[in-house]
Order: C-alpha cells, then structure tokens, then sequence
C-alpha cells in the first residue's frame, strides 16, 4: 500500500488519458464519411432553403390549421379524411418550439426529407446496396425532383414514405444480420408508419407478402400451388356471380357515418355472396395448408426450431425462425410500437374513439374513396407523369426486373442457392411494381403519391448503378494514364453531346408564337424541321458511344465511361426540373406535380392586410369577414386575427356598422350581394388557387374507360363509351406514333423541359371588398410594396375544382 487515496480504476483511466488522446488526434475521416457529410449538408440546404416563401397549398392549409389549434390547447380529433395523426403533433411540436408560421409548417417535413436521404446508408452492406450503391441510392433521393418538392410539402407522403423506408431497411438488415436492433427497430416503425397515411397499408401488404412468399419458396413451395388455386377459385367465383346478376360489394358509407349504417353496413357485406365465397375458400386454403404444414413439421419441434433446420442463414424462413424464438425483442418492439400508435391516434390520451377511426374508420374511409374517384386521374396518370421527373429511377426499373428474373431462373436451372443480393434486388423490385400496380389501379390518384413509387425505384437505381461503379473502379485501377484520359474524354463527350442536343432542341423549338387556335403556342423556327431531326444527332452518337464499344471485347470497358455521362446528363436534367419545380415556379402550376396550388397573391394580400390593421388599430384587431369558398386557405392565413368571422355562403344583409374587409368567392358571389357590397365598398378581385391544364397536356394520351365521368374517358378522338381493350391499346398507339411528327416533338420538348404549357392555368378566383372610407389607407399600404406580375389564368369558374386528399 502506498498511502494513495486514488481509486485503482481512476489511476489506470488517468494513465491511459495520453495514449486515448493520441489516437483521438490520430482519426482522420475517410473518403466515404466526408462524401456522406457533403451529402447531408446538401440534403439540410436543399430542403430547408427558402421554405416559407410558397404559399401554402389548400391541403397544407388544412393540416396547419389544425396543428396551431392543438398546440394552441383546443384539442386535435382524428379524422380519416385528413389522415394519421403524426402530422399533426409533429406539426404542433414546431408550432410550441418556433411559433406558427409557413416555415415552421413544413419544418418536419423537410428534416423527414433529409432523414429519407440518409437512410440508403444503413444499407452500405455488399448483400445489401453495397457502399457504391447505397451512396447512389442516398444521391438519387437528393436530386429527385418528386422526392424534394414532397420533402417541403406538409402533407402525410413525406412521413410515410420514410417510414417505410426505415421498416423496409429493418428488414432487409433483419434477413442479413438477426440482431435484436433491427426487429425491435422494425416493430418500432412499423407501427410509426401506420399513424401517417392509409397509404401505409399497401405497404404493409407488400412486407407481408414478399415475406410470405420467401417463406413459403423456402419452406413448403407447395403453398405457392394451394395460394394460387385459392385465388384462381376466389376469380372464378367472382365471375359466377357477375354471369348470375348478383350485385357488387355495397357501398362503403364514408361520409360521416352513424352507427346505425355502419352495422347495417357490415351485415350487408358479411351476407353478401362474394364475402362468403371468399371467407369459405380462405378457411379451406388455410386448413388445408395448416395439414401440410404440419406434416411437414412433425409433432416434435417447435415452428421456429424446424423452420432453423431447414432454412439456411441469409434466408428469410432462418429470419423469421430467429425472430420467433426472440420472445424479449418482440416483447420490447410491440410494447413501444403499440405505446406510439396509442399515444398519437388517441391524441396523447385524450381521445380514445381514435383507435377505431385510426384502424377499421380510416381503411373503410379510404377505400370508400375507391368508387368517389376524386381528381378522376386516369389509370396511366404515374406513366406519364414519372419520366417527366424521375429519369435515372425510370430506366432502373426494366433493367432491375430483367436482372432480377435472370438471376432467379438462372439460380433454378443450375440448382444452386440464390446470392444474398439477388433478396434485396428482387425486393426493390416487387416494391416498386406493386406500388405502382395499385396506386394506378386506385380511384384517387394524386401527385404527391408519386413519391411512395419513386423512393423503391430510386433505392433499385441505387443498386444497380452502384453495381456499375464497382466494375467502373476496377476497371480504372487497371488501366493506364492514356487509358484514364481516354474514359474521361468520352464521359465528356456523352455530356456535351446531349448538352448540344438539348440547345439545339430549344433553339429549333423557339420559332414564332403561333394563334390558330387556343392561346399563343411557339412555333418551330424557319426551316426547323430538318433542323429538329438534325438536332437528334448528338443522342444518336452519344448512344453509338455506349453500342460500338460494347460489340468489341477489346474495347467493351469503355462503354463504362460512356453510360456514366449519360448518367450525368440525366441527373443535371433531374437538377434542372427539380430547381424549376421547387425554388423557381413552385406557386405556379405549369408542372404535373404542382396539380392545384394557392396563388402567391393570398400571401402577398394576408401582408397587406396585416399592415393595414397596424395602421388602423396598433395591432392585429381589423374586422374581417370570410366566405366559406375563401375559409381554406383563409383560416390559416387569418389565424392571428382575433376578430375574424366566418359566414359561410350567403351575405344578405350588412351591420350598422359595416366591416372594413370582407372576403368572398366568386364561386357563392350573387349579384345581388356583389351590388349591396358594392354600395359601401371598392374591390378587387385575385386568384385563389390555380391548377395544371390537364385537358391540353396529357389526358389524351390514352382512353380511360375505368373513369365514372364518360367525358373523361376519352379525349383523343370523338368516339363514345364503351371502349374495349383494343381500342384502350389502339389510343396508346396513336400517342406514341404522333411522337414522330416534328410539331409533336417540339410541344413536348417544350412542355417537359421548359414548362411551356399549350393552354392558360385554371383558377378558381376571390374578391376583395374594402369599405370605401378605408380605400386611401389601403391603397397607400398596396403601393408601399412591389405588386405580383399578372398571370394568364381562365375565367372564373362557378365549381371548386381542389379535390383535398
């Protein structure tokens, strides 16, 4: 003993202090850490930047609104109608941290974005993405133009669809490593995941299924025969009962339900001829499957011992097997899966009917939405609209499920085990192909869906380019200085060559407007045929640089270089309309994923009208009045005005004392209210919202017999409803044969590149009344700041075109 009062476990940490210190001063980050850094700081600037500017979109307004009134401690009710109740308590948790504002609206959705940019990261493995191919995968979600104006959109997708992405990386980790995290961490934001979108379910059901079918591929594949016997029964008798003349499922009764509906409902469905049929085939499949299974099993060992013994690790049968047997982590991950969904859908414990309306209200909701078909989208409405944003993720996704199927009948011919990357390409893939299957197949499609089918596809794109720039490495190391000059001067040359091609494009395309029919449209430029067909030469030679390498062996690795300056050039064009969409144009509608958006002109006006009040009261105490065609975005837009009033529709007589501002729609303006406002007031009219000049643009590309309304079926030729299949395939076929004509050509160059819409925007318009002894004060306020341009837009239309989702 020395004497030393120093506990032994503080002198050995005091001793190793320099050599801890040495090696701290020693860490130097590597390539991929900087590359990841620069990548999140991109993803912080681009969805953070400039976020308030927009004005807030009519559904945004609704989801704001109601955030300010739960944190203001009014409460918040789940409704089906506007979705999972994450948003809001996200929403009011900004609201509480930094005050209400636009910016502080969209806060959580932009930081959610940059979360969904990261996450290809947790897939660095090489059976997963691989490091190139999750590095890829993280790139293509920043540059995606969907994916980053979504991120600064307050709407539910955004939450979603990075939920998803968690659980499914849970997933695919859970397969490749069955560690407690990643099953406590699927559980966990799984149940995340189902308090945002209904949209979630399909998600879901594509987990299950894929699981399912691995399962059964790996364990029993006789299960595959009695599934697809099931289904094919369930068909047919489907079919039966149309050929009889038995009436459809009944209605689902959405809209504000009793309880009363809802029973006589249920034991409408329960009795009817097609739920029968379908429970009789599911009981008989599942106990004819339960005997094989059994028998299979034997009596002797439990579900998760047999399925270990006969499933190899890597597998997904060996993960559910482990999964199974972790008693503790199911224990840990459904306890605090069920404390989240219970915490927000019964609003922090004060709403417990949100369980139900959370669960069986919001799926019957939402598929009552089914046979409403709002926005009436027809079925090719995410064909078109995804090449016109999503290049890189487009081409992916024939390649992947060309390779995909490959690999699984090459791995079946030969008999051999599937590679453990062949899981996470077919995943992405399955993903992918039913996101996009049932979102088309739906009765309401709108843009901001786009992003739950661009994510997969840009996570596959990912993959496989991350595959490419592996082979692309190798064959760097190997070759010489010459041959480096050589790979980097062709890349360029790809590059420049599509540049030369997209100039010429919009030179040739800039002729003279012409009016011959509709509004002014440009024209192609004097002699500008030959030249447009000219103009197409530099893609075929920048293609001629990926064929001619690849038929020579000697010569095949410089087709590398090449397709990377084809990728290049299609993420600067990515580039090109995200900005556009997003910073640029983002108020104005002339882009497919805009669709309806609130005219920068409520903001400017909700300014003038705060200036105003200071002017008039010292603060924020001006009387105004509100129609209910002004109430969205106006309830937002008007929160701070304690003095506001609502009066729905009709306005037949004025106080004794008038107030100063009132708005109205005309939409509900009469004649007779516009002549009494008129008596005591001076107005001005604005546009309230604006929307994408669907007619002109896409809807002809092909019939869509699947919609309700008949004169939406089909606005490519004056042929009637009913139209039958061939005809639907001959309308595709005249689409893409016109391609060939060079006026077709320049209108949509000029439309995907440039935003040049061939017809005015929409618009669905307000008026302003201020009372005539204020008119001077206003007008001086109005003239203090700098007004908006004047846009195009139609007539004022007599019925609300915003379909809120």
């Amino acid at each position: 003993m020395n004497g030393s009062t120093t506990p032994p476990s503080v002198d050995r940490a005091r001793r190793s202090l320099p050599h801890r210190a040495g090696r701290v001063a020693s860490w130097r980050p590597t390539i991929e850490q900087l590359a990841y850094t620069v990548l999140a700081l991109l993803a912080l600037c681009t969805r953070l930047w400039d976020l308030g500017s927009r004005a807030l979109h009519h559904d945004e307004s609704l989801h704001t609104y109601f955030s300010w009134v739960y944190e203001q401690g009014n409460g918040y009710i789940h409704h089906p109608m506007m979705h999972g109740p994450s948003l809001f308590h996200l929403d009011a948790l900004a609201y509480l941290l930094f005050g209400s504002s636009d910016w502080a609206s969209r806060l959580p959705a932009a930081l959610f974005g940059v979360v969904l940019v990261l996450s290809p990261a947790l897939l660095r493995d090489r059976e997963l993405l691989g490091r190139w191919g999750a590095f890829a995968a993280s790139t293509f979600l920043l540059l995606s133009p969907s994916v980053l104006y979504f991120s600064r959109f307050i709407r539910h997708d955004i939450f979603a669809v990075t939920a998803t992405v968690l659980l499914f990386v849970c997933f695919l980790r859970y397969v490749h490593e069955p560690a407690r995290r990643w099953l406590v961490g699927a559980l966990v934001t799984g149940a995340f995941m189902l308090t945002t979108h209904e949209v979630t379910f399909v998600s879901a059901f594509i987990l299950v299924t894929f699981i399912a079918v691995a399962l059964a591929a790996r364990a029993a594949p006789i299960l595959l025969a009695t599934s697809g016997l099931a289904l094919a029964a369930f068909g047919g008798s489907v079919l039966l009962f149309e050929a009889l003349g038995v009436p459809g499922l009944p209605a689902i009764p959405w809209e504000n339900p009793t309880a009363e509906a809802i029973q006589t409902f249920a034991i409408r469905l329960l009795t009817h001829p097609i739920t029968l049929a379908a429970l009789g085939i599911f009981f008989l499949w599942a106990f004819w499957s339960w005997r094989l299974l059994t028998r299979e099993k034997g009596p002797d060992q439990s579900w998760s011992a047999w399925l270990q013994r006969i499933a190899p690790p890597g597998s997904v049968a060996s993960a559910i097997a482990t999964a199974l047997a972790d008693r503790a982590g199911l224990a840990w991950g459904t306890s605090i899966g069920a404390g989240i969904f219970i915490a927000l859908y019964t609003s922090l414990f004060t709403n417990l009917g949100g369980l139900a309306s959370g669960t069986v209200g919001a799926l019957g909701y939402w598929l009552g939405q089914h046979g409403v078909q709002r926005g009436e989208q027809p079925w090719f409405y995410y064909l078109v609209m995804l090449p016109q944003y999503e290049l890189i993720a487009v081409a992916a996704f024939p390649v992947g499920l060309v390779l995909a199927l490959r690999g699984g009948l090459a791995a079946l011919r030969r008999g051999t085990p599937l590679p453990a990357s062949w899981l996470t390409l077919t995943f992405l893939v399955y993903w992918g192909a039913i996101m996009l299957a049932v979102l088309s197949w739906a009765g309401e499609k709108m843009p901001w869906l786009v992003i739950h089918i661009t994510v997969p596809l840009c996570l596959l794109a990912g993959l496989l380019v991350g595959r490419f720039l592996e082979e692309f490495e190798h064959a760097w190391i190997r070759w010489n200085r010459a041959e480096h000059r050589l790979a980097l001067g062709l890349a360029t040359l790809v590059v420049a060559l599509l540049a030369q091609w997209f100039l010429a494009m919009a030179w040739v395309t800039a002729g003279p407007f012409e009016t011959t029919q509709g509004p002014p449209t440009r024209g192609i430029r004097f002699g500008g045929e030959t030249a447009l067909r000219l103009a197409w030469v530099p893609v075929l030679v920048a293609a001629f640089a990926i064929i001619v390498p690849a038929v020579d062996r000697r010569w095949r690795q410089f087709a590398l270089p090449a397709v990377s300056g084809w990728l290049i050039a299609a993420a600067l064009f990515q580039v090109h309309a995200g900005w556009r969409v997003t910073y640029r144009e983002g108020d104005v509608p002339r882009d497919m994923l805009i669709y309806v958006q609130t005219a920068p002109h409520v903001v400017q006006l909700t300014r003038d009208l705060e200036r105003f009040s200071h002017e008039l009261t010292g603060g924020m105490d001006l009387e105004i009045w509100y129609d209910s065609g002004t109430q969205w975005p106006m309830n937002w837009y008007l929160r701070e005005f304690p003095r506001r009033r609502y009066f729905g529709t009709t306005l037949n007589t004025l106080p004794e004392h008038p107030p100063p501002i009132v708005l109205y729609s005309l939409e509900y303006l009469r004649p007779e209210t516009d002549a009494l406002l008129r008596s005591q007031y001076t107005s001005f009219d604005y546009p309230m919202r604006w929307w994408y000049p669907e007619e002109t643009t896409y809807r002809a590309f092909a019939i869509a017999p699947e919609l309700k309304n008949p004169a939406r079926q089909n606005l490519q030729t004056s042929d009637l409803p009913p139209f039958t299949l061939g005809d639907v395939l001959r309308s595709i076929w005249r689409s893409l044969a016109s391609a060939r004509e060079p006026s077709q050509q320049a209108k949509l160059f000029r439309l995907v590149a440039l935003r040049e819409l061939p017809s005015p925007i929409g618009s669905y318009r307000f008026r302003l009344y201020v009372r005539n002894d204020l008119l001077p004060a206003f007008q001086e306020i109005r003239l203090q700041q700098p007004r908006l341009d004047p846009v195009l837009a139609a007539p004022p239309v007599s019925t609300e075109r915003e379909a809120s989702s």
